[in-house]
């Protein structure tokens, strides 16, 4: 089917106006035979075409900074909010394209994650040689991680580590999240925490992660009865008089990289405090 009248149909079908459809367009939010088209494209019969569009269009969060470079690997200050990779909604509203842009390099990519939540340090690739020896580093366990995190209630330990496998769950009716839980079978995981501060109803703790599981913090801390403040998965949500985000800082990270030690530091964000 010709350009013209693919467009013309998908946005009846979509219910979308010119407004709408051009997001999508703008976002990359259109999908024809699992892959993104070029805009003026024929689509073959028979093709499945996938469109992925915003109710709203999405506000850009603030920019990203760079914290420093070290042979092929950029430290950057990723901000709250900001996705580290592309979604099937948006190919432009990630951290990646957004340091992509700020640094005029189309070939730097993320060597590892952070939840859309969490703000602090980033590390990115120039090179599939960086990329390859950073992405050794963290399956290795040679990268050595520091986070600090507000959690809901005060903590009477000092410091504490919490150990176990990791397994997918069921999210509750309506939510569209992933979610995890400790449980008999999984994947290996073990976090140890410290406590900074206590407040009357809050603890500043720093979190050490030896694995990298998805939501391992967030999961581990719950567990023990102190989610991370803000979560909105595992703990209570927001709760006025707080930033509208989860708490969860990564502020630091240490590394061998290129016959030397680099050690990547995140000041802390507005909102860290109990």
């Amino acid at each position: 089917m010709p350009w013209p009248a693919f467009e013309s149909d998908a946005r009846a079908r979509c219910g979308l106006d010119a407004a709408g459809w051009a997001s999508v367009i703008g976002h990359g939010g259109l999908w024809v035979d699992r892959r993104r088209p070029d805009e003026g494209d024929a689509i073959p019969a028979g093709a499945t075409v996938a469109v992925y569009a915003f109710d709203r269009e999405p506000a850009l969060p603030p920019a990203p900074g760079v914290i420093d470079e070290h042979a092929g690997l950029v430290a950057v200050d990723k901000p709250a909010w900001w996705p580290m990779q592309g979604t099937r909604a948006s190919a432009r509203l990630s951290l990646e394209a957004a340091v992509r842009r700020l640094l005029a390099d189309p070939e730097l990519r993320a060597v590892h994650r952070l939840d859309r939540q969490t703000s602090g340090v980033a590390l990115f690739a120039r090179d599939g040689a960086a990329a390859a020896a950073a992405h050794a580093m963290f399956r290795d366990r040679r990268v050595d991680k520091t986070y600090r995190a507000v959690v809901d209630g005060v903590v009477d330990a000092d410091a504490f580590e919490v150990s176990g496998c990791l397994t997918r769950v069921a999210p509750p009716e309506g939510m569209r999240h992933s979610m995890f839980a400790l449980g008999a079978s999984g994947a290996t995981s073990h976090s140890a925490f410290r406590i900074v501060e206590r407040g009357d109803a809050t603890t500043l703790v720093d979190a050490r992660p030896t694995t990298g599981r998805t939501h391992q913090l967030r999961v581990h801390l719950a567990h023990v009865g102190h989610a991370i403040a803000g979560d909105d998965i595992y703990g209570t949500g927001w709760r006025p008089g707080r930033p509208e985000r989860l708490l969860l800082h990564a502020m630091r990270l240490a590394l061998r990289h290129a016959g030397s030690r680099w050690v990547i530091e995140a000041p802390l964000p507005d909102g860290f405090a109990v």
